[in-house]
């Protein structure tokens, strides 16, 4: 017992020293790998912080020969062609706004007239410069208008805005003055009662022909136009057969041809619009119109709208129409013609 006891422990001891042994063996690996490690980064650091130390010498050369060189740089004769460029085109365009002074066109907004441009790159100065100077001269005689005259051409271009390139009517009305009372109803003594009736300002007053919604036919009446309202009254008498107020029109309706027909349609419900829309011709269609819609415009703040077809729809009574316009020739010259055709169907033959 004594000899396997002396045994087991012998062993004992062999075991804890081979263990010691090798935990010392292993500690040593670990310490050499982890100094390993330690000198591969120090000298990883070292090799950037070299790499970055000449980068920044590299950079700093090159800067520094960069300031030199454009120091020097007017000395070569590289720069002269620029510098002689630059002053080149200086002069040019000093010489060009110089001579515009003598070469501008009057001061006329009508006058096409401008000057050839001297050099093409000189293009889009040119026309800027034209655009520029054709601004100030339509300035220019804007500051000489009366207030009369402001009217006169707002007017004028309210109606270019509403029927240039639309109504074949329109160029013929551009030199014709807007005289607005045809009929001068207040110096008239025949329309005494009349003038005596209407309160407002008369803005337009006119004849027309008023088309009868069953046949076609017209029927002179005056056509007056008021800050409130327009008012259709008889050609002989003078009596005021229909009122309507500028709040109950809704819209105006013509054709594109060279004809005075037009449409004033109604509100709904209104009651001016027991008979439906009014459909009349005019000799000055285009200023009626024109004074009709800036006056709701300015009355009613709405904007009346302004139908410009061959072929429109009307309310006459509880009917919808069609009112068709054609070319025909005529027997009465150039004077367009109505015929209702049927239930459906008013038809206008323009010459």
């Amino acid at each position: 017992m004594q000899s396997y006891t002396r045994g087991w422990k012998a062993r004992k001891i062999l075991r804890e020293l081979k263990y010691q042994k090798l935990c010392n063996e292993a500690a040593t690996t670990i310490a050499a790998y982890w100094h390993g490690t330690q000198a591969r980064r120090e000298l990883k650091r070292l090799k950037e912080e070299a790499r970055r130390k000449h980068a920044v010498a590299v950079i700093w050369a090159f800067w520094l020969g960069l300031k030199v060189r454009r120091e020097y740089r007017k000395f070569f004769r590289a720069n002269a062609g620029k510098k002689i460029y630059e002053f080149t085109i200086q002069r040019i365009m000093q010489k060009y706004f110089l001579e515009m002074k003598t070469k501008v066109p009057s001061v006329s907004p009508i006058d096409n007239n401008w000057p050839a441009r001297p050099y093409l790159f000189l293009d889009s100065t040119h026309k800027e410069m034209k655009r520029i100077f054709h601004l100030w001269r339509c300035k220019k005689y804007r500051d000489q208008f009366t207030e009369q005259k402001k009217f006169i051409y707002d007017e004028k271009l309210d109606a270019s805005e509403l029927f240039k390139d639309k109504k074949s009517l329109y160029p013929a009305s551009v030199g014709q003055p807007f005289q607005g009372d045809y009929l001068e109803i207040s110096k008239n003594p025949k329309y005494k009662k009349l003038s005596d009736a209407i309160e407002d300002k008369i803005i337009i007053a006119d004849t027309v022909s008023k088309i009868n919604r069953a046949n076609g036919k017209g029927a002179t009446r005056i056509f007056l136009l008021t800050k409130k309202n327009v008012i259709i009254a008889d050609h002989k008498s003078g009596q005021i057969k229909q009122e309507v107020s500028l709040s109950d029109i809704t819209k105006l309706s013509m054709s594109s041809q060279n004809d005075g027909f037009f449409a004033v349609h109604l509100k709904e419900g209104c009651a001016a619009a027991s008979k439906g829309d009014f459909l009349f011709s005019s000799d000055h269609l285009i200023e009626m119109a024109t004074k009709l819609y800036r006056t709701a415009l300015m009355q009613t703040k709405q904007k009346i709208y302004i139908e410009i077809a061959d072929e429109f729809l009307v309310q006459f009574k509880q009917d919808k129409v069609c009112v068709k316009f054609i070319q025909g020739t005529q027997k009465n010259g150039n004077i367009p013609t109505c015929k209702r055709k049927n239930n459906r169907l008013l038809e206008v033959a323009v010459p």
